[in-house]
């Protein structure tokens, strides 16, 4: 903390009142009264620790939690003696703001150091283990909020808010919900963008498990964890390839047949295009591209179906503009 009040000095008489006044409010539990006698004292550089001590209490009890963790902070940077004591003060400011998930990372990287004090270390592992419960409690409670939204969602087809839905639920651990959801991966009805978006959630969380998935009158079992992402598949990375030539000679051209190119295989995942498609995908691309910027090109007339895969690149498009937004 910065002091407001430049180089003036703090005579001793003036420092001893307001740490009496300060301690003396504190023990009584009159934290505004602790905290506006006990502050200048930190501000003009002349608190000891039981004052620091004093005015953190004071700002917890206040709802001050900003204020706490940044003094807090800056006293476990230049008071290494003191550190354990003042990150038991952090974590509880943490604890108060139900800041759990930075009390765990926090707490992760303390444990990697080998010289914490036994006692230390015990107590800060109660501090972790709750801080974990609470927060795996917070996750169900609001992953089953998400996930009766998507319910919801499902049963007046709003496509929308099943995709944001969907969104929320990959902020949690998928664990819970994997039986519903290998109903709905399996249901015609619901549309493909939204089932690429529950298998996407799933191989992020690393689910090892088969899933069985209906896609375009297609039944496919995939284990999420061992599927690629989009922008690393074999198959896309081959027709990236192919439209080199326009990303040297047309840079835009290439950037919107190469999100395109995402938008189809994202609608189709994790049906990718096979080897005998590539060529006929980079034909179709190509002539989109073109089409769309209005410029003139040889169509390659040996290859079939070039019209069939862009009416089906352009429908996915469209679905994909209309339901994520981009």
């Amino acid at each position: 903390m910065e002091n407001k009040n430049g180089n003036l000095v703090m005579f001793p008489k003036w420092k001893t009142a307001l740490e009496r006044k300060g301690l003396d409010a504190l023990k009584e539990k009159r934290y505004k009264d602790a905290s506006e006698a006990l502050e200048p004292l930190v501000e003009y550089g002349v608190a000891n620790g039981d004052v620091i001590t004093g005015l953190l209490m004071s700002w917890i009890e206040l709802g001050l939690y900003d204020e706490a963790e940044e003094l807090c902070q800056k006293q476990m940077k230049e008071d290494y003696e003191q550190y354990y004591h003042y990150l038991h003060i952090y974590i509880t400011i943490l604890f108060q703001s139900n800041q759990y998930e930075e009390i765990i990372n926090l707490l992760e990287e303390v444990f990697e150091s080998e010289d914490i004090p036994h006692q230390s270390r015990t107590q800060l592992w109660q501090m972790f283990e709750v801080s974990r419960k609470l927060l795996e409690d917070r996750h169900k409670e609001e992953g089953t909020k998400f996930f009766d939204e998507f319910k919801y969602a499902l049963d007046s087809d709003d496509i929308h808010k099943q995709w944001q839905a969907v969104d929320q639920l990959k902020k949690q651990s998928p664990d819970l919900f994997a039986d519903e959801f290998q109903r709905v991966l399996i249901n015609e009805t619901v549309h493909p963008i939204i089932k690429s978006s529950i298998l996407e959630w799933f191989r992020d969380a690393g689910w090892t498990e088969e899933l069985t998935i209906k896609k375009f009158g297609q039944t496919s079992t995939v284990v999420p964890s061992e599927l690629t992402q989009l922008h690393s598949d074999y198959i896309i990375k081959q027709i990236q390839m192919r439209l080199g030539q326009i990303e040297q000679n047309n840079p835009t051209m290439y950037e919107m047949i190469n999100r395109l190119l995402y938008h189809y295989c994202y609608v189709r995942y994790p049906i990718f295009p096979n080897e005998k498609e590539v060529p006929i995908l980079v034909e179709a691309l190509k002539q989109l591209g073109h089409d769309y910027l209005q410029l003139p090109m040889s169509v390659n007339e040996e290859l079939e179906n070039v019209d069939k895969y862009k009416s089906e690149i352009e429908l996915c498009e469209q679905h994909y503009v209309l339901i994520v937004g981009e």
